[in-house]
Formats: C-alpha cells, structure tokens, sequence
C-alpha cells in the first residue's frame, strides 16, 4: 500500500470547535503526508475551504447521505473516512459493511459501543455494575422527584453527547424547567449529580483497538475559567462555592496525571472500545469520578496534536501499516484555544462541488 499520501476523507468539517475541524487540524500536524477531503451539509463552514477538495453532502438523516458519501469515498479513491459529528458518526457505523467492502477504513469504533456511551442513563449504570465511581444518575419523572437530595445537579439530554443543552439547576423548580425545555424539543432529560472540583477535571484521549494491542492515553487538565472554556457559572449563595459547566471546548494543562490515563484506560478496556474514547472525569482526592464518555475524537484532538499525540495520524498509521508508535510521550505544557477570521468569496462558496 502507497505510503506517500494517503487519503482522509472527514465529515462534518465546520467551523471554530467544531470535531471535524479539529480533526482537520490534528491530520495537518501529521509529519506524514495526507490529502484531505471536506465534507459539510453547510456551505457556510470554514472545513470546506481549509482544501482544496470539498463537498457540500446532505445531512445525515437524508436518505440519500450513505451512498452519496460513498460515492465521493470511491471517486476520491479514499482509504480513511473519519466521520466528524456525533449524528455521522452512528449512521456510518451502521453502514460501515458498505465501506470496508470497498477498502475504506473507518476511524471509529463498533456500533455497540456507540450506542451504549450515547445513552447516559445506561452508560452509569453500567459503569456502576463495574464498581465504578459515577455520578448519581436519575431519569426525568415529574411525579417522583424524592430521590433528589442535593443540589446543584445536571440536567441533559439522555441519549448523544457533548455540551449541547446541558444545564445546572439549584433547586427543583430549575430542574423541572430545564427538564421540561429539554423535552419540548424532542429529548428525554436526565439528571446528574454535579460532581464538585472544578480545579480537578481532566478531559483523557485514549486509543484502545484490538484488545489493546493498540493502546495510547493522553490527559488534560481543563481551566475552566472565561467566557471560551465555560458554558454555565453558579455561585453558591450560601458557601461562595463556584458550580461550573463546561462550554466543551477545552484549554488547559497536559502532564503526566498517570493514575488518571490509566484509570481511564480501564475503562475504555470495560466498555469494549475498538478506537478513539474520549473520557471526562473530576478527581477528589483520590476518588475519579466519570461523568461523560464520547465514543470518538473528541474537540481536544488537534491539542493533543499540539502536545505530540497526534491520535488520527497514530490511527490511521496502524490501520492501514500494522505501525505502532512509541505514543507513551508527549511535551509537558498549557494549550490555550484562539480564534482566528477567515475571508471567503461568495464564489468560492458557488463553486463547492454540491451533493447536496
């Protein structure tokens, strides 16, 4: 197999922050060459004209979206697809026969996996049964709110993931406003306990493929301070103590943090992983608790690009060569995100090559 330039078609390339962006960013860092392939549902997404090789696709839901993407894959000669949002991600790995039948490897893990880190509700109680320390994790029931002892808690959408629609509530009035918000619009709530520690939360990058033939972890520890890294801030009326959410978009301090990389390497190992984990956790004295985990690359994969731990070149490269890397090492340091402008012509936008 040509090792010279190897061609990564990735989905869902959109703007500041979002996934296939930053997987965009990370494949860049490569020492090794790729040609990448944009693809968006959107003309207005600044993927599109980070190449030169873009296409406006239906969104995921179409009908029409498998055998387009794969059309664009076999026209393209693609030999990785890396599927950038969360909703790709799941209908891709539901096809994913089609595309293995055609010598395109998929950075991403099985469908089973997917499905069950995507549902929260199942997910604890899973890790649970496994002896692990999670947050209590309660199911919406407006007539049966008792088990609620403490407060502040989370309140987000059961099945998917990331920061989208995710709200802290102080008290049960919060709570039911923000759980019934949250089903207006086609979701079923959850609630979570907020777990304290803000200066303690780690955001952990992990490949685990094979059984852990293929075996890497990364860890960060997030700042979460300022209007790019937070979503929802709460002081405590009482204590002063500072309740904070994430806005899921990371900066912070990469070290060594060991005991976290390898708890989180246990985990992953648990729920059967065959690829790329994103683990979120917060660490109280020596007690970790898992409050998230997102089946894919997560937002932080270009930072960790930044460090040395480039997970889609180190996946890609062991997919496709059989490579394992001495991955064990990365520079020791802050990343802190930035934003930066970009200038397009309208007639850039008109002569996208358009599936859509």
């Amino acid at each position: 197999m040509n090792k010279d330039k190897i061609v990564v078609l990735i989905t869902g390339c959109g703007g500041a922050g979002s996934l296939g962006r930053e997987i965009m960013k990370a494949f860049a860092m490569s020492h090794h060459s790729y040609k990448i392939i944009a693809t968006n549902s959107s003309p207005l997404s600044v993927g599109l004209f980070e190449t030169s090789h873009s296409y406006l696709i239906p969104q995921a839901n179409s009908s029409k979206y498998i055998q387009i993407l794969l059309e664009i894959c076999k026209n393209e000669k693609v030999q990785i697809l890396v599927p950038g949002t969360e909703q790709e991600l799941e209908i891709i790995a539901r096809n994913s026969t089609l595309f293995y039948k055609n010598n395109i490897t998929i950075l991403s893990n099985p469908l089973r996996v997917i499905e069950l880190c995507s549902d929260k509700y199942r997910l604890m109680k899973f890790l649970l049964s496994k002896g692990l320390s999670c947050p209590k994790t309660y199911l919406y029931d407006e007539s049966d709110l008792g088990a609620i002892d403490s407060f502040p808690v989370i309140i987000k959408p059961n099945l998917g993931s990331g920061s989208r629609n995710v709200y802290l509530a102080q008290d049960i009035d919060e709570l039911v406003f923000f759980c019934k918000y949250i089903k207006k619009y086609g979701s079923e709530p959850i609630i979570q306990e907020y777990i304290p520690n803000i200066e303690n939360e780690f955001t952990v990058g992990i490949l685990y493929v094979d059984k852990g033939k293929l075996s890497t972890s990364v860890a960060m520890k997030r700042i979460l301070r300022g209007s790019v890294s937070t979503r929802q801030v709460m002081i405590s009326p009482n204590s002063n103590e500072k309740f904070v959410i994430s806005s899921g978009i990371s900066q912070g301090l990469f070290d060594e943090f060991m005991e976290v990389r390898e708890y989180a390497l246990k985990i992953a190992e648990l729920i059967g992983a065959d690829g790329p984990v994103n683990i979120q956790c917060r660490k109280i004295d020596d007690n970790i608790t898992v409050f998230e985990i997102n089946p894919r690359f997560s937002g932080t994969v270009a930072a960790r690009s930044l460090v040395g731990h480039n997970e889609p070149d180190i996946l890609t490269r062991y997919k496709l060569f059989s490579e394992i890397p001495n991955a064990s090492n990365y520079r020791y340091g802050y990343v802190m995100k930035d934003f930066k402008e970009k200038f397009i012509l309208e007639s850039q936008i008109s002569n996208l090559q358009n599936y859509v």
